[in-house]
């Protein structure tokens, strides 16, 4: 994700070669945007919903057409992750009236579109796992999202892999480990129902079984 929050790329370009103080807008929506992530895999909905458009909000109070793609990618991307569908007619809307190739791209990235996705328009971290997907090798796939660094990247990529049924156990494995160490309760959860059916759609009754107990402890 760290090459798609272009806004905080802005960030600290500004911080780092200005003497003038950072724009409060940029400030706050970077804030707001990080806020809706943590509570968005925490699975607290509404301050999530709030911490959003506050994100909105502070980016349309500079007119800045191009990051107001990147928060609503934000969106559909942990969306992904969390293996949701998304309605994507707000980032549509602003496409057509200002499109950038590499927000065009990662939206068809997102939609599991991986043919019309060019790779070198991706953040880096996706790349090895578009290959992959591209190949349909399950182990390279697997791989490809073991060695992604970013934790939200490896579950956004984890979720794509699930949603285009190019998983296994170990994929699922690898998304409820990261969801654990970044105690992202929702995603938690929602991988390991994921693990419960993959489980009780191969007729492994017990394993099935004591995934469900896990859930229950957990909720």
């Amino acid at each position: 994700m760290k090459k798609v929050l272009y806004f905080l790329a802005c960030f600290l370009f500004l911080a780092g070669c200005s003497t003038k103080s950072v724009p409060d807008w940029i400030k706050t929506s970077h804030h707001q945007l990080e806020s809706y992530k943590k509570h968005s895999l925490q699975g607290r909905d509404r301050l999530a919903e709030i911490s959003f458009q506050k994100t909105v909000s502070e980016i349309k109070s500079s007119g800045d057409l191009r990051l107001l793609q990147i928060a609503y990618l934000t969106r559909y991307a942990l969306q992904a992750a969390v293996l949701e569908s998304f309605d994507d007619q707000d980032y549509r809307k602003l496409e057509a009236v200002e499109p950038h190739p590499e927000n065009i791209h990662f939206h068809a990235f997102l939609q599991g579109a991986f043919d019309r996705v060019d790779e070198q328009s991706l953040p880096a971290q996706y790349r090895q796992f578009l290959r992959a997907c591209k190949n349909g090798k399950q182990s390279d796939i697997d791989l490809a999202i073991t060695v992604i660094e970013d934790p939200l990247s490896r579950l956004i990529a984890s979720g794509l892999a699930v949603k285009k049924q190019l998983y296994r156990e170990q994929t699922i494995n690898t998304a409820i480990q990261t969801a654990s160490e970044q105690g992202w309760k929702k995603a938690l959860l929602v991988y390991l129902e994921k693990l419960r059916d993959f489980y009780g759609s191969g007729g492994d009754r017990e394993k099935a079984g004591l995934t469900q107990q896990r859930i229950d402890l957990i909720k």
